[in-house]
């Protein structure tokens, strides 16, 4: 890790990204809070997160297209442009019109998602086109850190700042954070190298297929890959049932809901110094498979012990369990898939991940409307469960391999 840290393309990197992560998690954070407030928040809240899902999935192909295209550092650049762009546009409206709207948070959380959309595949792509294949566990590892350290940052500040900040100078903030991360990412030295070997120009759909074929011919570590994005997904729905879980199950403050999120990042950064570590030793599918074993305890807490202590040991080991699958499930991906199909490859996985995702939100909020956040929780763990046998079940074949798509370089 300090042979990574020595370099320069390294630090600048993490630099633009945990100041960029801060300004949008504190942002993400304080969105979902002042929606639950509202009346019917809990409703809009939900549907603009399926309706976010799916418009993205829709969008997804087209930019794993795109992206396998054209450079991948002007791709980077161009999230963090529209980041800045949306975030100061809807401040300068907040701050003239002196008052929130719940339609700009509705706006404001899209655009949220929409930019983490555009970020994590180009910046994927980007490390393993720069860095030597020898590096992958430990970034992955150091990059687990660095966004994990900026969510806890995010969440530490969020609880200090949601009762007590106008969210028009929130959102400033944020603008600023995406400005200064656009100009330090645009110092790095780069060769789209994925061009030179070539890529074809083809339509969205028939580059979906050419990520779809890759994965076809891989069954039983797609089927792996696919189960150790299931502690993601449940996050993702988490990030509904959190907020209100606070305010209706534990009838607490936004203090305890910020402080919730750095417990979260705290685990996530435990992971980040462990699990390569344990990469280094073990297999993979191990790894990943003991991480996800974590989160269903986590999981397990937050459905049958309802106290704020309890949520900061859930969220903990939630954090840990997440961030440790996901250091385990990239380091194999940087691993075995080749870079000028990174992109395609992603967005069949992403597609996956949005599928389960849109149809696990729709249950959680069928069951926030007739019972409680606790009882979906309840479903999450059976899910998670579901994922950790399938897992077990494919885990030998991220060891002995698999042929190569027909017409593509093996991974």
């Amino acid at each position: 890790m300090k042979t990574l840290l020595a370099d320069f393309r390294i630090r600048r990197l993490l630099l633009a990204n945990i100041t960029g992560s801060i300004g949008g998690g504190i942002t993400l954070i304080t969105i979902p809070w002042l929606l639950v407030q509202q009346p019917g928040g809990e409703r809009y809240y939900g549907w603009v997160t399926i309706i976010s899902t799916i418009v993205l999935f829709a969008f997804a192909p087209y930019y794993g297209a795109w992206l396998d295209r054209h450079s991948r550092k002007t791709a980077l650049l161009l999230g963090e442009a529209f980041g800045a762009v949306t975030a100061l546009v809807m401040t300068v409206w907040i701050l003239v019109t002196g008052e929130t709207a719940t339609w700009q948070l509705l706006v404001l959380f899209f655009c949220g998602m929409l930019y983490y959309t555009l970020h994590y595949p180009a910046k994927f792509a980007f490390v393993q086109q720069i860095f030597e294949r020898r590096h992958y566990q430990q970034l992955m590892g150091l990059l687990e850190i660095q966004g994990q350290t900026a969510s806890m940052l995010a969440g530490g500040l969020a609880s200090l700042l949601i009762d007590r900040v106008p969210f028009g100078l929130i959102l400033l903030c944020n603008s600023a954070t995406y400005v200064f991360s656009f100009f330090v990412q645009r110092t790095l030295p780069y060769v789209a190298t994925h061009l030179k070997a070539g890529s074809d120009g083809g339509s969205a759909g028939a580059s979906f297929m050419v990520g779809l074929r890759w994965l076809g011919a891989r069954p039983g570590f797609t089927t792996f890959i696919i189960c150790a994005y299931a502690p993601f997904i449940a996050v993702m729905v988490g990030n509904y049932l959190f907020p209100i879980y606070v305010q209706n199950v534990l009838q607490a403050s936004a203090a305890v809901y910020g402080l919730g999120e750095v417990a979260f990042a705290g685990g996530a950064i435990l992971a980040g110094l462990l699990v390569p570590r344990l990469l280094a030793a073990r297999p993979p599918a191990g790894v990943a498979l003991l991480m996800m074993g974590l989160f269903l305890v986590g999981l397990a807490l937050l459905g049958g012990v309802p106290s704020v202590l309890a949520f900061y040991v859930a969220l903990l080991l939630l954090g840990l369990g997440n961030a440790g699958a996901r250091v385990a499930r990239g380091s194999v991906l940087l691993h075995e898939v080749p870079n000028e199909i990174m992109g395609r490859v992603n967005v069949v996985i992403a597609a996956a991940d949005r599928i389960l995702r849109t149809l696990l939100l729709f249950g959680a909020m069928a069951v926030v409307a007739r019972a409680d956040a606790t009882l979906a929780f309840g479903g999450l763990m059976t899910f998670i469960a579901l994922a950790l046998l399938l897992a077990w079940i494919n885990r030998k074949a991220l060891q002995t391999g698999s042929p190569a798509a027909p017409g593509l370089p093996a991974g």
